[in-house]
């Protein structure tokens, strides 16, 4: 493992109503990577997590630079419904994406995997390869899914934290038989107030609307595309992810049965398994002449 990057810094880029939170990390020399994790990105800015952030991320370094891309700030908190649709988010990342001279890897978590979908399916040339993990490119009407996620929103309306992140605190873990302890619903009522919660709202919502689904215009994407599922997800149905590997031609579908959403943290073979495809698409090195 290489040492741990001194004093990373959160860059914020201007866009249409706001700004984009991007933290860089110098890396090797192989394919440049956009990270874009899930909705709860939402919640704060990632400025003042700069090294939580690196810890997750430090080993992608050792082969290429990576950059951590987080929500759009809104310029005015009431704008959150036009910023955080998934659509209007992959735009604003092709903004930025196109200052750079070649096309990135994307590694997308969860709500991160509907906005890398749209980059690749309006902004093909910005992207070379695609990881997509406990992702869904559609949110069923009626579905458990949708029921969850609608829940969240009411909670998270009513500035009901504690039960929010009690709800997350169980439904992140792999699905078990046995009842959960009260004890994870005592532990999340500590948690603290949002700092940004109009950007977690809006982004919840957005993700129950149909026209932020691309299931349609899957056949669009041809770059390589490796998608990660858990077994036991209670957020995202592993059948969910499925889909999305069975409408890209090609695209490889791994499933860790053990896993539940947190598939990264949980899959004992994960960054090798991504590390590996990330590097089947990184140029070999020159030849010594």
């Amino acid at each position: 493992m290489s040492e741990p990057r001194a004093n990373p810094t959160v860059r914020s880029v201007p866009i249409e109503g706001g700004r984009l939170e991007l933290l860089e990390l110098q890396g090797g020399s192989g394919t440049p990577l956009l990270v874009l994790g899930g909705v709860e990105h939402g919640l704060r800015p990632l400025e003042r997590t700069e090294h939580v952030i690196v810890r997750r991320r430090e080993r992608r370094t050792i082969r290429r630079p990576v950059t951590v891309m987080g929500r759009p700030l809104p310029d005015d908190p009431r704008d959150a419904s036009i910023l955080l649709h998934p659509r209007v988010i992959a735009d604003a990342v092709a903004r930025v994406l196109g200052t750079l001279p070649r096309p990135v890897a994307i590694e997308a978590e969860s709500g991160g995997g509907r906005i890398a979908l749209w980059l690749t399916v309006d902004h093909p040339e910005l992207v070379a390869r695609l990881v997509l993990v406990s992702a869904a490119s559609e949110t069923p009407a009626r579905s458990p899914m949708a029921e969850r996620l609608g829940r969240w929103v009411v909670l998270a309306e009513a500035h009901d934290w504690g039960r929010l992140f009690a709800g997350f605190a169980l439904q992140m873990r792999p699905a078990v038989e046995d009842a959960p302890s009260d004890s994870f619903t005592a532990a999340a009522r500590l948690q603290p107030r949002p700092s940004t919660p109009e950007r977690f709202i809006a982004e919840l919502r957005a993700t129950l609307d149909a026209s932020s689904f691309v299931t349609h215009r899957l056949d669009e994407i041809h770059v390589p595309t490796l998608v990660i599922a858990g077994g036991r997800d209670q957020v995202v149905p592993a059948d969910r992810s499925r889909q999305i590997a069975d409408e890209i031609q090609g695209a490889r579908f791994v499933l860790d049965p053990g896993s539940g959403h947190t598939v990264r943290a949980t899959f004992a073979g994960y960054d090798e398994l991504v590390e590996a495809f990330l590097a089947e698409g990184d140029a070999p090195p020159a030849a010594a002449g």
